[in-house]
């Protein structure tokens, strides 16, 4: 995005910058001196990578970027691939050490799982090991989809709502419908179509909720407590998914966050979770 990061030696110290980059520190064996906040969770961290911080307490920052807070933990490289880093903060950091910043064609938290875990294991010069990681997941996608031959060519929304009725409807560039895709499912048509201007996800009004019908239609909410007010909403209630069963609504938090993390940690855990929402939904 903004220069070449050039490391040497393997990396002792790190800082994870990214919101989710920590997902791939932690399964390669490196425990972050300090992490970006991201969910609910004390730890910084999802449930799926907690236990790989075995015990120890990285600095948790919040989404600003604290230039001379990251400085002050001394790190030998600084990973910010899942963030919105700027220009300048890039400029700042790496004055001190090299900074692993979002890949030159990615958006603003928008790196595919993928290539985060590829960028990632380079730097740490652990090529083979992040080889290995998204093998595993990717394996665990494949396998849910063969074993699920109900899911090919099935209609999904994921819609993110609150208590007050606002809907916003995924689009094709969000990590969420690219998981569903690749288990087979597509992207309603009704969605797809609508221009979302590369941004990952698209306002509906409560005049249009009918767009978000389709054979499943997978419901997150912003926050926790948003739960019970959305599983009463009566427009999501009233769309066919609904009538027929096939409205999945996340009431499980740590599966809304993990789903919405999409990395090559939180995605098995995800899956886990979800596939046998989504059989029950398209029976």
């Amino acid at each position: 995005h903004y220069g070449t990061a050039e490391i040497g030696n393997p990396p002792r110290r790190v800082v994870s910058l990214g919101i989710t980059d920590h997902d791939v520190l932690l399964p390669l064996g490196v425990v972050p001196a300090g992490l970006t906040q991201w969910g609910p969770w004390a730890s910084g961290v999802g449930p799926w990578v907690e236990p790989m911080l075995r015990g120890q307490h990285p600095k948790i920052f919040g989404s600003d970027v604290d230039v001379e807070g990251v400085i002050s933990l001394a790190p030998d490289v600084m990973v910010a691939l899942q963030s919105a880093l700027t220009q300048d903060q890039y400029k700042r950091l790496s004055s001190f050490n090299p900074v692993v910043a979002q890949p030159p064609n990615a958006i603003d938290y928008g790196v595919n799982w993928r290539v985060q875990a590829e960028t990632i294991g380079r730097a740490l010069g652990k090529q083979a090991e992040a080889e290995q990681l998204i093998n595993a997941t990717q394996a665990r996608i494949d396998q849910t989809r063969r074993d699920n031959p109900l899911f090919e060519g099935k209609t999904h929304v994921v819609v993110r709502t609150d208590s007050a009725g606002t809907y916003a409807a995924y689009t094709k560039q969000d990590a969420r419908t690219a998981l569903l895709e690749q288990l087979g499912l597509k992207l309603s048509p009704a969605i797809e179509n609508l221009d979302s201007g590369g941004k990952f996800n698209v306002k509906i009004s409560k005049e249009r909720v009918s767009l978000l019908d389709a054979d499943v239609v997978v419901v997150t909410t912003a926050k926790p407590t948003d739960v019970a007010a959305v599983r009463n909403d009566p427009l999501l209630n009233n769309l066919g998914a609904a009538k027929r069963g096939a409205l999945v609504l996340l009431d499980d938090y740590d599966l809304t966050m993990a789903l919405g993390s999409a990395t090559a940690s939180s995605i098995p855990f995800a899956l886990d979770r979800l596939t046998p929402k989504l059989v029950d939904a398209l029976r």
